[in-house]
Parts: C-alpha cells; structure tokens; sequence
C-alpha cells in the first residue's frame, strides 16, 4: 500500500506542501521497511548481500523486493532459494484466484449499472453522470486484470506452464459477460464466456468457500 500511496502521490505534477510531506513520510517509512526486509534477507541468505547494491533513499518505491520470482531457475537452485520459491507459489496462486474473483465482480457490477443506465436513466445530465460512473467501473475492470497479469507473470517465472488451462492468458478485450437479463438472441449459444468464468475451482475450499466460488463464478 505504502508503494502505491507513493506513486499516486508523484503523479501530481504541482503537489501542495500538505501533500508533499505527506510523500515525505511516506517514502521514510518504505525505507524503513526495505532496510529491515534486506537485513531479514541476508540474515537468512546470507550469499545473496554480493547481488545487491545499496537502494536508492530518495526513490525507495523504485526497489525490487527480489522475490525467488525474480531469478532464474538455476540461480535459485545455487542459492538455496527453492523452498521459498514454493511459498511464494502457492501465495501467487491464491492472490491470481483473488484477482479473477475482482475481475468477475467488476464485470457484473458494470453490467447491472449499464443495465440501469439503459433501461431506467433518462435526460441528458443523468445519463452524463451515469456514463461517467461506467467509465470508472470499466477501469476496475482493467485494475482487477493488470492485478491478475501480475500475479501470472510471477507464476510463469516460478514454473507455471505457458499453457495453463487454469490460470491462462487474460486480456482487456476478454473482460465481459454475456448480458443474463436480457433474452437470448440469435448466435448467442454459440457464444461462449471467457474463460475466466469456468476456470477450475481452487482446492482445498471449505464447503461455505464451495458454495460462494459456485456462486463467484455464475455471470449475472
């Protein structure tokens, strides 16, 4: 969160001073944590301190945590880092099930309120107002999949197959849902969701778990 905070603060080319030393702290407190992460680092790895240079204090936000993620195969292997690739696997993996959860969820939301707009929002100011709602439920949509993309390019470094049937490919242009409140019209059977919306269910759910992934995962 610190990260982000920081980039949205650097994005104003003309900060006040309130915000200013707001991004101040902030990139103190990042210091702070990526001082302690290094020393945690090399405490249990130690041979890794020759890879890493010191970071730069006035742009913390710009260091990588270097993740097992972040190297290859065989550095990991000489290094003694499979194990923790493991961990960050089965984390990765949980936190791309999650993002797929934020995508489908956006997508519904945006089609409930494009519905509205359509079938209940009349005037020209309204309808402006209402479009500018959608443009912003869009880029959840967008925020949802970049999130995903993230977690993905991880897994494929820690050795998900390119050609995955679970956790495969998703672009911008996939992010929708066949509209369920209107009638089917012709071609319509023919026209499947993406893929996202029948991807395998993730192991080891409790029976609620169960229930609310069946219930994540139905298009509305």
């Amino acid at each position: 969160m610190t990260r982000k905070k920081i980039r949205l603060l650097t994005l104003d080319k003309s900060p006040t001073p309130s915000a200013s030393k707001t991004l101040f702290n902030e990139r103190q407190k990042l210091r702070q944590y990526l001082t302690i992460w290094r020393g945690e680092q090399f405490e249990l790895f130690p041979q890794l301190r020759e890879h890493f240079g010191a970071f730069d204090p006035s742009k913390p936000e710009l260091e990588p945590l270097f993740l097992p993620s972040s190297f290859s195969q065989p550095f990991r292997t000489k290094y003694g880092l499979d194990g923790l690739a493991k961990v960050e696997y089965g984390l990765r993996e949980g936190r791309a099930h999650d993002a797929l959860d934020d995508v489908r969820t956006s997508i519904k939301i945006f089609n409930y309120n494009l519905d509205i707009k359509k079938n209940i929002v009349h005037g020209q100011r309204p309808n402006t107002r209402a479009q500018d709602f959608l443009r912003t439920l869009a880029k959840d949509k967008i925020s949802g999949a970049d999130k995903y993309r993230t977690e993905r390019t991880a897994l494929l470094a820690l050795g998900l197959p390119e050609d995955d049937q679970v956790l495969q490919p998703l672009h911008d242009d996939q992010l929708w849902a066949k509209d369920a409140s209107r009638p089917a019209r012709l071609g319509d059977s023919r026209k499947e969701d993406p893929w996202f919306w029948h991807v395998g269910r993730p192991s080891g759910l409790t029976d609620g778990e169960d229930k609310e992934w069946d219930i994540e995962c139905t298009p509305q």
